[in-house]
C-alpha cells in the first residue's frame, strides 16, 4: 500500500514550523513551512488589553468557541504574535486560555496534520486512508444503539490507530533512540495523541492532556484553564479515600479464585460519566444522582468528554486489540500496550497534574471504585461464596462453584454496568493478617509472591531461598489433610537451614542486603544517623570508594565492632570474612522476613540470644484454619 510519508517529528524555529517525515524508502525527510507561525493564546472582551495587544503589534481575531463547563458558545479574542511579544502582554490579561498548548501542537491542529499518519506530500494535511471496519463494527455495533457518543469516538480512534504503518528499520529505530519495537510503540501513541514521536519519555500525563486537548478543539470547545479544570479547588489528595483493600482472612486457602475488574478506573470514569464537567454539574434535577459515600453528585444530562474518551479507548483496548493479542498478533499486543499506558493514568491525572486535576473528579473516581469492590464482596457472600481477601480491584473468593462464579459476574454486570472475570486461580494461597501481602501457588507449582518482605530485592538470598522451599512444600497440599504434612516439613526445613547457619555453612555472598542509598554521600559523612546502609557507605567512602545517591549498596551483617568510636554491625560484602557473620540476626532475620508465610501456618520461634543457643523450637495449639 501506498504510504506516503509519515509525520514524525516537529520544531518550532523562531516563527517558522520545521517537520520530519519517514519517507516510503526508509530516509527521514526535513520540510520547512516557509510561511510564519505564531504562538497564541484565547482571551475575553478585556478592551483596554486589547487595544494594548493591538499596539505591541500582535494580530487579534475573534473566534466564537464553547465553553465546556456551560456548553454555551462565547466570544474569544486569538491573540498572536512573536513569543517575546506574546510574553509582554500576557500579563495584561486577567484570564488567558490555551496559553499552556505547546506551538506545535497548536500547529498540527490548525494545519490539519497528524503525527504518525501518512500524507502523500509533505507539509500537506494527514491522508487517512479508508480501514476495513467489519470487525470494528461486528465488535462495537451495539454500542451505537446504547452509547453514540462514545461509539463514535471509538471509530474515530480506531480508523487512526489502523492507519498503514512504514516499514521501521533498525537504523531509523536507533536513531530516536529506540529499538524496532520501542519505535512502534512511539508511533502509535503518537498517532492516537496526536503529538511528535520525539515526545515519546515525556510524562505520561503529556500524553492524556495532549489527547484530551485535541479532542476539545476537535468539538469547538475552548480548553479550559488549570484554575477552571480545577474548579479553583487546589489539589488535596485522597487522604483515605483511594483504593479499598479489605483485609484479608489469616491462613491457608485452597483452590482460590482471584476475580478482577477489567480497568477499574477508566471503567467507573465511563460507565459512571465522571468528568470535569459532570461532577457537580449545575443541574438541579442531577441533585439526586449522588456519588456513594461523597457528597458530590453527577450528571444525567451530558456525556461528560473526559469520561467518553477514556470509555472509547478503554473499550479498543479491551474488547478488541486486548483480544486479539491474546491470539498473538504482534502489532495488537503493541497497541493494548500503548492503550495502557494512558489509560493506567486516568486516574492519578485528575488529582494533581496542572491542566487536568479536579479533586472532586479525583475522589468520584476512588468513591465509585471502592463500592464496586465492596459490593461485589457483599453479593459474594450473598449467594453463598467465601470471599476471603478484596484490593483495589480483585477479590479473592476460596472454592467457589462456576454456576456461582457466573451468577456474581452477571450480576455484577447488571447492576453495577463493571465488567469481572475471573484473572487466576491458586492451588494454594497464604495469607497473613497483613494487606497487601499474600503468597499464591499455581497448579504448575510456580510462585506468585505478592508484598512479601522475604521476596523484596533487598532480602539476602538465603532468605529467598528458604521461601522458594517453603513454597515447593506448599504446592505438594491438595487436601486440607496435607496441611499439617506440609506444615511438619517446613519445620524439617527451617530446622535444617538453621542448623546450616549455626555450622556456617554457606555462602558469604547469600547474606548480602542490597540497599538503595537515599542520601547524598556529603550528607552522611559527619553525620549523628548510622544506620546499616550509612554505616556500609562510611567505610566504603573512607577507603576512596566514590559513591552516589541511589546506589545500591551490598553488605552483610556481622558481630559488632568498634568503628571511629562507635559499635557498628555491619560491613560491606566483600570485606567480610564468614566468621564474622552475626548468626543470631540472621536466624531472627530468616523468620521474621518469613513471618508473612509461616504465621499463618502456626509456625512460631523463639527469639535467638546467640548462635550457642539450642535451635529454635516450634509452638502452636490452634488448628490451621482451612
Amino acid at each position: 500500500m501506498d504510504i506516503g510519508y509519515t509525520l514524525l517529528d516537529a520544531k518550532y524555529e523562531g516563527s517558522k514550523v520545521r517537520l520530519f517525515y519517514l519517507s516510503e524508502d526508509g530516509k527521514i525527510e526535513q520540510w520547512l513551512d516557509d510561511e510564519d507561525y505564531y504562538p497564541y493564546f484565547y482571551a475575553s472582551d478585556e478592551e483596554g488589553a486589547l487595544e494594548n495587544a493591538r499596539a505591541q503589534g500582535c494580530d487579534i481575531v475573534n473566534e466564537i468557541k464553547r465553553e465546556l463547563f456551560s456548553d454555551l458558545e462565547k466570544v474569544y479574542y486569538k491573540i498572536s504574535a512573536k513569543e517575546e511579544i506574546l510574553s509582554k502582554v500576557r500579563g495584561m490579561f486577567s484570564h488567558v486560555w490555551e496559553d499552556e498548548v505547546q506551538t506545535v501542537e497548536k500547529y498540527a491542529f490548525d494545519n490539519g496534520i497528524r503525527f504518525g499518519v501518512g500524507c502523500q506530500h509533505i507539509g500537506e494535511k494527514a491522508w487517512l486512508r479508508d480501514v476495513n471496519t467489519k470487525l470494528f463494527d461486528d465488535t462495537f455495533g451495539e454500542l451505537l444503539e446504547t452509547d453514540p457518543v462514545k461509539y463514535n469516538f471509538a471509530k474515530r480512534f480506531f480508523e487512526v490507530i489502523e492507519q498503514p504503518t512504514p516499514e521501521i528499520s533498525e537504523d531509523i529505530a536507533s536513531r530516536y533512540g529506540y529499538d524496532r519495537r520501542r519505535m512502534l510503540e512511539a508511533l502509535y501513541l503518537s498517532r492516537i495523541t496526536n503529538s511528535p514521536i520525539t515526545f515519546r519519555n515525556a510524562p505520561p500525563s503529556y500524553f492524556i492532556k495532549a489527547l484530551y486537548y485535541l479532542n476539545l478543539k476537535s468539538e469547538g470547545y475552548i480548553i479550559p484553564t488549570p484554575e477552571e479544570f480545577s474548579r479553583s479547588e487546589s489539589p488535596r489528595g485522597v487522604y483515605g479515600k483511594a483504593a479499598l483493600v479489605l483485609a484479608p482472612e489469616r491462613g491457608v486457602f485452597l483452590n482460590t479464585y482471584v476475580l478482577d475488574y477489567e480497568s477499574l478506573y477508566p471503567s467507573c470514569i465511563d460507565v459512571y460519566n465522571l468528568s470535569h464537567e459532570t461532577v457537580n454539574c449545575g443541574h438541579e434535577q442531577c441533585l439526586v444522582n449522588k456519588v456513594p459515600e461523597e457528597e458530590h453528585h453527577v450528571c444525567t444530562i451530558r456525556r461528560g468528554k473526559y469520561s467518553t474518551i477514556i470509555g472509547a479507548l478503554k473499550d479498543l483496548r479491551i474488547k478488541y486489540y486486548k483480544k486479539r493479542a491474546k491470539d498473538g498478533e504482534e502489532t495488537s499486543k503493541i497497541i493494548s500496550d500503548v492503550l495502557k499506558t494512558i489509560l493506567v493514568i486516568c486516574y492519578g491525572v485528575t488529582i494533581r497534574i496542572r491542566g487536568l486535576s479536579n479533586p472532586a473528579l479525583a475522589e468520584s473516581i476512588t468513591a465509585y471504585s471502592r463500592h464496586a469492590l465492596k459490593t461485589a464482596w457483599r453479593y459474594a457472600s450473598e449467594i453463598g461464596l467465601k470471599p476471603v481477601y478484596g484490593d483495589t480491584d480483585s477479590l479473592f473468593l476460596v472454592n467457589p462453584q462456576s454456576k456461582q462464579l457466573q451468577t456474581l459476574i452477571e450480576r455484577v454486570k447488571k447492576e453495577l454496568k463493571l465488567d469481572l472475570a475471573v484473572d487466576k486461580k491458586y492451588k494454594v494461597c497464604v495469607f497473613s493478617s497483613a494487606k497487601k501481602a499474600y503468597l499464591g501457588i499455581f497448579e504448575s507449582g510456580k510462585v506468585d509472591p505478592k508484598g512479601l518482605t522475604a521476596f523484596k530485592s533487598s532480602t539476602p538470598n538465603f532468605v529467598k531461598k528458604v521461601l522458594e522451599e517453603t513454597a515447593v512444600e506448599l504446592s505438594k497440599v491438595d487436601t486440607l489433610e496435607d496441611i499439617p504434612i506440609a506444615r511438619k516439613r517446613i519445620i524439617e526445613l527451617l530446622k535444617n537451614r538453621e542448623r546450616l547457619l549455626l555450622q556456617r555453612k554457606f555462602d558469604v555472598e547469600d547474606m548480602a542486603f542490597n540497599v538503595i542509598l537515599h542520601k547524598k554521600p556529603s550528607e552522611i559523612v559527619g553525620s549523628n544517623v548510622y544506620a546499616q546502609p550509612y554505616q556500609c557507605a562510611i567505610q566504603l567512602i573512607d577507603e576512596g570508594v566514590t559513591l552516589r545517591r541511589r546506589q545500591t549498596l551490598t553488605f552483610a551483617k556481622v558481630k559488632a565492632f568498634n568503628y571511629k568510636g562507635r559499635r557498628f554491625s555491619v560491613k560491606p560484602i566483600n570485606r567480610v570474612k564468614k566468621d564474622e557473620i552475626n548468626i543470631s540476626d540472621y536466624v531472627s532475620n530468616m523468620y521474621s522476613m518469613m513471618s508473612q508465610v509461616l504465621e499463618p501456618l502456626g509456625i512460631e520461634h523463639m527469639k535467638v540470644e546467640n548462635e550457642y543457643d539450642t535451635l529454635t523450637r516450634w509452638f502452636r495449639s490452634s488448628d490451621i484454619q482451612p
